[in-house]
This record gives structure tokens, sequence and C-alpha cells, in this order.
């Protein structure tokens, strides 16, 4: 799928690793590479993957700086440090007065994904009910289900408040886990499992 249309033209997602103080920001990676700004997607495009030098040396390609481990006593494997998506040209009001029924999803705790197929699930912390393009009611006890490349698919609108999340994430994968940051503009996916139904 590199260089195939993966999502809208207004979607461009980086993993970043030189961001200052944030988690998942590094010189260079526990195998030695330096680390860099990688563009995953490019306006709509897949552009890379996260390499740490056994996968580089695979597909070809030049290490990203993701090679990561929790500590001396495991194995570097390409991970994810500061992972999110860039400004659209949407507004979030724009994107709320669209919507005539959904929910806002504002924060997340408990995810799981699938790798290899993507398929993820969160429990929704915190998030409102959208009637009639108005935030209505808070929601509680919420899960959304999906599939990633499937849902960047049905993304529609994605807006301009672009910011990372200080929540302090962890990203855990085959055992270990490894400090990051995240984060995501307002965007509006068109359709997701949400509580178990399709809506």
């Amino acid at each position: 799928m590199l260089g195939k249309q993966v999502a809208p033209e207004f979607v461009t997602i980086v993993d970043n690793g030189t961001q200052e103080h944030e988690r998942g920001a590094l010189n260079v990676d526990d195998e030695g590479c330096p680390c860099e700004r990688t563009v995953l997607v490019d306006r709509g495009k897949l552009a890379s993957y996260l390499h740490d030098s056994i996968s580089a040396k695979h597909y070809g390609v030049a290490p990203t700086g993701s090679g990561r481990r929790e500590s001396f006593r495991h194995i570097p494997m390409p991970r994810m440090r500061s992972t999110y998506m860039e400004n659209g040209p949407h507004t979030r009001d724009e994107i709320i007065k669209s919507v005539s029924k959904g929910i806002i999803a504002e924060t997340f705790t408990n995810g799981q994904v699938q790798i290899g197929a993507g398929d993820f699930t969160f429990y929704i912390k915190n998030g409102w009910l959208i009637e009639d393009g108005k935030i209505t009611a808070p929601i509680k006890d919420i899960n959304i289900i999906g599939n990633g490349p499937e849902a960047l698919r049905n993304v529609t609108m994605v807006a301009d408040d672009s910011k990372l999340d200080f929540g302090g994430w962890t990203c855990g994968k085959d055992g270990q886990s490894v400090p990051v940051s995240q984060g995501i503009p307002t965007t509006l996916v068109s359709k997701l499992v949400v509580g178990g139904e399709n809506v």
C-alpha cells in the first residue's frame, strides 16, 4: 500500500521522536539510530512504516529511529514514539454542526489493537452525544470498535485543533511497555461500531 491513497487528502499522520520533553522523545533509539520525524500518511497517501534496523534491512530502506525496548533485558522492535494527526481544513464547530446523530469521543482508556489486522477497541472515558448538530448530553460506559485502515478511509472531516494528549500514555507490544505521546484534532469518522451497535 505504500504510495497509495489510504485516507482523504487532508489527512497527514506523523510519528515524531524529536519533540523536546514529550513522552517518546529520544535523541537516538535503543539501537543507536538517530530519531526523526517520520511521516506515515502524507496528504492521504501511505508514505512510510516505522522501522528498526532489522525491518529496515528487510525492506531495503533506512531505519526511522523507531527501534525501542522496555529495558536492557528486552530486544528492540519497531515502536511508536509520539504519533499524531496534523491539522485539517475544518473547524470543530463545523464538524459538530454536520452531525445529525453521533458522539464525541473526548478521552479514551483501555485500548487494544490487533496489530496485523488493525482491529481496535477503546473505552470512552469522557464523551458527549450529538443530536441535530448540537451537543446534548454526556455519555458513559461506551466502547468504540473498528478497524484502523477502514476508519481512515471513513474520515470525512478534520479540524484545525490538533494537540498532544499529556495523559502519560504507555504503549504495550509483545509484553513490553514504553512511554509514548499521541494526539489528534477533532476528526469526523462517518461510521464505527459504538457500544456494540452500528450507528
